[in-house]
């Protein structure tokens, strides 16, 4: 029996012999989507953004792209028209894989969202719905999403009672015991279907592990490695376990270069030698700004210690970024994270804040997320 070591080994060799995404070629993409007459119409891939944009010709298109074809990754078509993709009550996209040349989309606008009708050539999108409604957890969660929908509405737009609270609750309640027993199901099919792209897609779209390096050894394993290594989401995967085993307890910090608050750049190299505090947060998170106390009481208690924080802002608004600082007199080192492929946060998997990292005087990572007096208290035993 392979160990736990063994498969994060094996599957991270893998990803050594398996290329990064699938095989691109041109596709005809062509269409029709009622109601957009001659607005914009954008094409994106989950990985480089935006591939194309262009405009509808009376409620028509037709285009030609560089697309992958064989490993069943979403691509989205956005009418920016209907809104901005994010959290919203509209639906302002539809998505679609590619396994065929050509693709042909039939949508409408309906109540400002865009409704798919059919998509011709894509196979793979077809198998992927069929086997997501063949579950029984599907029909279960359609309709306790209606009955949430009926209680969420009675609370907000009716009455704020306690009754109506209780009845919101108890859906919510039970759509996550749905949620859970969806998982089983889904456990169930990869186990009895191991090679299946379409169980891998469905799994990785509706069962995704914790950004952990256990949870996601363990999820890849359920797989044959063929699937691993055609399945675009499952390649993701492979790629975030090899960024999480870098900021296990134990590695050395990834290095890093950081335009600073007097516009100097800092490396995080440059600390070698401190035990330093990475802390990631922003001026609009109120459990960072709660915890900032707790962190400038240890670097007071231990800066002559050869402690240093580096915190590191998320903020996109640099203004608020600075009266935060203003405000707490946060008296370490800061800088404000670049975007794009220049992350910080990104480097360091940070999905969310307050996070941080503490390194010893050689730059290896010797605790994640210290919290309150945790830190002080590890600090005093370190220092």
């Amino acid at each position: 029996m392979m160990n736990k070591q063994s498969i994060i080994c094996g599957l991270l060799g893998l990803a050594l012999f398996t290329s990064a995404h699938g095989q691109e070629k041109s596709v005809e993409i062509s269409g029709q989507i009622k109601g957009v007459g001659n607005a914009e119409i954008r094409v994106l891939d989950p990985v480089r953004g935006e591939i194309k944009r262009f405009n509808a010709s009376q409620d028509n298109f037709k285009i030609n792209l560089p697309v992958y074809t064989n490993d069943q990754r979403f691509y989205t078509l956005h009418l920016p028209s209907l809104g901005d993709m994010g959290p919203s009550m509209k639906t302002p996209a539809l998505f679609f894989m590619v396994d065929n040349d050509p693709i042909n989309i039939q949508a409408h606008i309906e109540d400002g969202s865009l409704k798919t009708d059919t998509i011709i050539g894509a196979n793979d999108l077809n198998a992927f719905n069929s086997t997501y409604k063949q579950l029984k957890s599907t029909g279960k969660l359609m309709q306790a999403s209606e009955e949430y929908n009926k209680a969420f509405n009675a609370y907000n737009n009716v009455a704020q009672t306690e009754e109506n609270l209780q009845a919101l609750k108890a859906v919510g309640e039970k759509i996550e015991a749905i949620y859970t027993e969806q998982g089983e199901e889904i456990a169930e099919l990869i186990a009895s279907n191991p090679k299946s792209l379409t169980i891998a897609t469905l799994a990785s779209q509706y069962t995704a592990p914790d950004m952990t390096v256990d949870a996601i050894a363990k999820f890849l394993s359920q797989f044959d490695q063929g699937v691993v290594a055609q399945s675009f989401y499952l390649k993701e995967l492979q790629t975030k376990l090899a960024k999480v085993s870098q900021l296990e307890v134990g590695q050395q910090a990834p290095d890093f270069s950081i335009i600073g608050i007097d516009q100097k750049t800092i490396k995080l190299s440059d600390f070698k030698g401190k035990y330093v505090l990475l802390d990631f947060w922003a001026s609009w998170c109120g459990p960072c700004r709660r915890e900032m106390p707790h962190v400038k009481a240890a670097y007071e208690q231990f800066k002559g210690n050869n402690f240093q924080v580096f915190a590191v802002s998320i903020d996109r608004d640099a203004a608020a970024w600075k009266k935060a600082l203003a405000e707490d007199k946060m008296p370490f080192v800061h800088a404000l994270d670049a975007k794009g492929k220049e992350s910080v946060s990104d480097l360091y998997m940070v999905k969310a804040i307050p996070t941080n990292f503490l390194l010893d005087a050689k730059g290896k990572i010797i605790a994640k997320n210290l919290r309150g007096e945790e830190l002080s208290k590890f600090l005093a035993t370190q220092l």
